[in-house]
C-alpha cells in the first residue's frame, strides 16, 4: 500500500489551504492509496483542521511519522501558482496548472447578507504595508458602502476603516466561512481569507501594496486591487 504523509511548515490559515489540493491528486492520479497530514506539521485551531482536513474525503487522517514538504524558499517557474508550485514540489503532478485551494465543506447562506458589503481587516504578514486611511479612500473614491467590518483581532495586525455601519462578529471559524460565502462582496487584504475565498468558488477582492511577493496573488478569481 502507497501512503504520502504531508507536513505543512507553518499553521497560518493560507499555508494549509495551500497544501489542500494535494491529497486528491496524490490519489486520483499519484498512485497513492492513502494521504495523511504530519502531527509534525504546524496545526492551525482544531475547527481549521476540521475544515480543511478532516472534513477532506481523500485525507485518512493524521499520522506520527515525518512528511514531506514544500521547501521555504519555493521558486515558481513560468506558467503557474504557488499551489502548482507546491504540488510539483512534493512529487506530484496532474498536468493542471492555476489550481485553486479546495475544502468540502458546505457553508450555510446567511440571508441577511447576502446584499451585504464586508471587509475583513486582519492580517498575519505581507499586508502591514497598507493603512487604513488608503483603503478607506479607496472606497470613498470608488463609492463603495461597507455594510460590515469584520471583528479586529489585534490592533497591531490590522488595517482598519472608520466608515461602516457594524461589527460582523463570528463566532467560529464556520461562521466566518459562511459569512464570506454569503456576502455580496468581501474585501480583505493578503492573507488566509484571500485563500479561503476561491476555495468556496467566491470572488474576493483583495488589497494589497506593490511590495508584496507576487505569488501570494495566486488565485485567477480573486480581483487584486494594489494600493
Amino acid at each position: 500500500m502507497k501512503e504520502l504523509v504531508l507536513q505543512i511548515k507553518f499553521g497560518g490559515l493560507g499555508d494549509h489551504l495551500f497544501y489542500s489540493h494535494l491529497p486528491k491528486i496524490a490519489k486520483e492520479v499519484g498512485g497513492f492509496d492513502k494521504v495523511f497530514i504530519s502531527k509534525h506539521s504546524a496545526l492551525p485551531a482544531k475547527e481549521i483542521q476540521r475544515v480543511i482536513w478532516e472534513l477532506n474525503p481523500y485525507v485518512d487522517g493524521f499520522s506520527d511519522q515525518p512528511g514531506v514538504s514544500a521547501p521555504v524558499d519555493l521558486k515558481l517557474g513560468a506558467g503557474m501558482n504557488l499551489l502548482d508550485a507546491v504540488m510539483l514540489s512534493v512529487g506530484l503532478d496532474d498536468g493542471k496548472r492555476f489550481h485553486e485551494p479546495e475544502i468540502y465543506y458546505k457553508p450555510k447562506l446567511i440571508a441577511e447578507l447576502q446584499n451585504k458589503n464586508i471587509y475583513f481587516p486582519n492580517f498575519i504578514s505581507n499586508a502591514g504595508f497598507l493603512s487604513g486611511p488608503k483603503v478607506g479612500k479607496y472606497f470613498k473614491d470608488q463609492n463603495i458602502h461597507i455594510d460590515y467590518q469584520g471583528s479586529v483581532r489585534e490592533k497591531e495586525s490590522s488595517v482598519v476603516i472608520l466608515d461602516f455601519d457594524a461589527y460582523l462578529k463570528t463566532v467560529h471559524f464556520t461562521d466566518f466561512v459562511d459569512a464570506i460565502f454569503s456576502a455580496n462582496n468581501v474585501y480583505c487584504l493578503v492573507t488566509g481569507t484571500a485563500s479561503l475565498g476561491p476555495s468556496l468558488g467566491k470572488r474576493l477582492n483583495v488589497f494589497h501594496s506593490k511590495e508584496i511577493a507576487p505569488e501570494f496573488l495566486h488565485s485567477r478569481l480573486n480581483n487584486y486591487i494594489c494600493l
